[in-house]
């Protein structure tokens, strides 16, 4: 949703922006009790509904003026995204964390590899992108998205460990994916020869990025520890912080480092919630700041997932070109899905072998597997792909057409898949 600075009565342009506002909160609130009775998963209703309000909204009948109203890689990246992350990070226990440190961190940062490289040699092999868009295209789409996954797990009462181990890979490995894309762009942008010293520098990189943004997430999230010590007995205060903490953490690292924004996020937010319970001892505190952070991931997740509806119509705003392209369509969801298969499949068992690591059992890996949800991060990042790109429009279309897919068709059977394994959250 943007701000045209050069409108000359603002006023009027703000209070039309607030009534949108006001307006996609009611649909997003009217939806959650709907949806809680009809037992449908929220966040993917929600979609849908956006979907419709797009279309309506391009009627002539159409009361809402929603022309203006769409998902932006800044909206996403530095309003949306640190919320729902900090508050996933807080809900983290790091003891637990570790206990499943190896297979969270071999499927984030292994398995997008391999993801990004059977996705990117598919739709090569097919003849949908040049090698270079192949490769943009694996990487922005291998991660497993944590707005999604997150929100879903919490919907469908996930026992604790498998929620655990989801919510901790789609964090790390939506960082990893970003570092990737972002390392695939430059190349293909700076026109650099893809060969050992390009890879070199290319592992150089990431790991400079994905480390220091844990650094600086350290960094911040000492201070913020002070900062709470320093206010105990002002509850309200201590909320503010935190709040600080989320969006500065993202943005400083992001900007200001060009380290991992994410990481940043994660590790400030462990900190805080893992190391500075002393620091908040006051009752009205501990009431308060899970309610709070609550209700901020409910607000972030309401307008992510109607906006990323509006945002799919993109696809349905020209029906033909979309039916000429479902060839493309289903071959890259084949991919995608291939590549989480042949992840899930080829690091776990590997994880298992690690003496005293807790097995991690063939229904969970099921699980891990239709679970693996793709949502608003590569939407972020797609839209992010300068026009000059050439292959921008298809990867943006098959981007949007695999999200869907994984929204609508594994978002709603993940729970019935739960039930048929007699996955209960007692287990």
């Amino acid at each position: 949703m943007e701000l045209d600075t050069t409108t000359i009565d603002s006023k009027i342009h703000i209070e039309s922006i607030m009534l949108i506002f006001s307006f996609l909160f009611l649909v997003a609130a009217t939806s959650a009790v709907l949806l809680k009775r009809l037992k449908f998963p929220y966040t993917i209703g929600l979609v849908v509904i956006g979907i419709i309000i797009s279309i309506v909204s391009k009627s002539k009948f159409s009361f809402i003026p929603l022309d203006n109203v769409a998902l932006s890689y800044e909206l996403i990246m530095y309003i949306l995204l640190p919320i729902l992350v900090f508050e996933a990070s807080l809900n983290i226990k790091i003891h637990e964390l570790f206990k499943d440190i190896i297979p969270v961190l071999l499927l984030a940062i292994v398995g997008v590899a391999i993801s990004t490289l059977i996705v990117g040699y598919i739709t090569h092999k097919f003849g949908i992108f040049s090698y270079a868009g192949a490769m943009l295209f694996g990487a922005l789409i291998s991660a497993t998205d944590p707005v999604a996954v997150i929100a879903l797990f919490k919907e469908s009462n996930a026992p604790k460990r498998i929620a655990l181990l989801m919510d901790s890979e789609s964090l790390l490995n939506d960082a990893t994916a970003i570092v990737s894309f972002n390392i695939v762009l430059s190349i293909i942008l700076t026109s650099a020869k893809f060969d050992f010293n390009t890879l070199s520098d290319a592992v150089t990189e990431f790991f400079r990025v994905f480390f220091g943004g844990i650094a600086i997430g350290c960094l911040l999230g000492g201070c913020a520890i002070i900062l709470l010590r320093i206010s105990r007995g002002m509850p309200y205060v201590q909320i503010a912080y935190t709040t600080v903490l989320a969006f500065s953490s993202f943005i400083i690292a992001d900007i200001f480092f060009k380290t991992s924004g994410i990481m940043a996020v994660i590790t400030s937010g462990l900190l805080v919630s893992n190391y500075s319970k002393r620091s908040m001892v006051d009752f009205i505190t501990f009431r308060n700041l899970d309610p709070y952070w609550e209700f901020m991931a409910f607000t972030a997740n309401s307008f992510i997932f109607l906006l990323l509806g509006i945002q799919e119509d993109y696809l349905f705003s020209n029906y033909d070109n979309t039916l000429s392209l479902y060839p493309i369509f289903s071959i890259a969801i084949f991919a995608v899905l291939l590549a989480r298969f042949i992840t899930i499949y080829s690091i776990l068992p590997i994880s298992n072998k690690v003496p005293q690591n807790e097995i991690i059992d063939k229904d969970t890996k099921k699980i891990m597997f239709w679970g693996g949800l793709r949502g608003v991060v590569p939407v972020a990042l797609m839209l992010s792909i300068p026009p000059d790109v050439p292959e921008r429009k298809l990867i943006m279309e098959t981007t949007l057409a695999v999200i869907l897919f994984s929204l609508l068709i594994q978002g709603t059977t993940i729970g019935w898949l739960m039930n048929k394994l007699g996955i209960t959250k007692n287990n």
